[in-house]
């Protein structure tokens, strides 16, 4: 019996608006709680009409000036990405980077991990979201795999797996060019920490994996179950950490360095299909990371892939995380995930 709760609290009160009247003006505010971590999410109906006022729509001609000026100086673009980009020591990376197709690997100047590279994905500075193609992501995804296996090979110690991406400014991107980055490491950060102890914790008391009871109860609920593709469950987090979040959970394998080329394919169709979406939204900007742990260190835990979108690019846009996500490290829900899985699965 799956040991997985969605649990919410509803809080009512009134307020007495001064844009009616002072008029007494019903609120409610729901606090969900995310069934593995128990993290809470927000909801406040109303906000819903702020959205614009919180986002904002993206400006073309800025958007088109920053590209424009960022195109000059990009060490990612054309002959740069080879002449300025650091390569790997011989004995970690044979060639000192990678390349598959036109996605190169090579190492960060500013790592924040032992294995920290950067993959540039594309000859192209800056994409539209319905331009990052599933070849384009999955070249990307290839040439983090390969990196991994090298590290497999030499380094024990090194378990946990995290390939990331920031895309513009408000994602917290240095440079505007298409890129991902990969840390592996022999500690696993925090939430990718929590994530490990508390599916080891599920597993040991039910006798089952939290993302195979995840997968089989929204399959069953089917208000956030998106789609299946090949190994991949595409859904709505009913507890999000990030605006308009998307999960994707492999049904069986936990570590990247062992998924197929098929599952690479098919989760980078996944994000192409999810990234057009998010792009019919009027969105821009995001971010993403795919979690993976070593074997035989994964037990109970499954790949997972979490997208979220960021703030537009506007002039004197706000940024979308305040004390709410930086110090009370709660989400708030502008779109709830119910709603926003039927929208998702005409993409897919």
């Amino acid at each position: 019996m799956s040991g997985i709760a969605f649990k919410a609290d509803e809080f009512h009160f009134s307020i007495l608006n001064p844009f009616k009247d002072f008029a007494e003006d019903p609120h409610m505010v729901e606090v969900r709680r995310d069934p593995l971590l128990g993290d809470t999410t927000v909801y406040n109906p109303f906000l819903r009409d702020k959205a614009k006022s919180f986002f904002g729509e993206c400006d073309a001609e800025l958007v088109i000036k920053l590209v424009e000026e960022s195109s000059k100086n990009c060490i990612f673009c054309g002959e740069s990405v080879e002449k300025v980009t650091a390569k790997y020591p011989v004995d970690i990376v044979p060639d000192g980077r990678i390349k598959v197709g036109e996605a190169i690997l090579f190492a960060n100047l500013f790592a924040v991990g032992q294995y920290h590279p950067v993959v540039s994905l594309s000859k192209s500075h800056f994409l539209k979201l319905s331009e990052f193609s599933p070849e384009m992501i999955c070249n990307g995804f290839r040439a983090a795999r390969k990196f991994l296996d090298l590290v497999y090979t030499r380094d024990q110690s090194e378990l946990y797996t995290a390939v990331s991406a920031n895309y513009l400014f408000p994602a917290g991107a240095s440079l505007v060019h298409p890129h991902i980055q990969m840390l592996v490491t022999p500690v696993a950060y925090s939430y990718h920490a929590r994530l490990i102890d508390a599916s080891l914790a599920y597993y040991r008391k039910h006798n089952s994996s939290y993302y195979s009871d995840l997968i089989q109860e929204e399959k069953k609920n089917g208000q956030r179950y998106i789609a299946q593709k090949g190994g991949w469950h595409w859904l709505t987090a009913f507890s999000p950490m990030g605006s308009n979040e998307v999960i994707a959970v492999h049904e069986r394998e936990c570590d990247f360095g062992q998924l197929s080329e098929t599952d690479l394919r098919d989760l980078a169709g996944g994000i192409s299909k999810v990234l057009g979406f998010y792009e019919s939204l009027g969105h821009l900007s995001f971010n993403y990371s795919l979690f993976s742990v070593r074997k035989p260190r994964g037990e109970g835990l499954h790949c997972m892939f979490k997208i979220i979108t960021r703030q537009n690019l506007y002039n004197n846009y706000r940024n979308d995380d305040y004390f709410l996500q930086k110090m009370l490290q709660s989400e708030l829900i502008i779109n709830l995930p119910e709603e926003l899985a039927p929208k998702i699965r005409v993409f897919f």
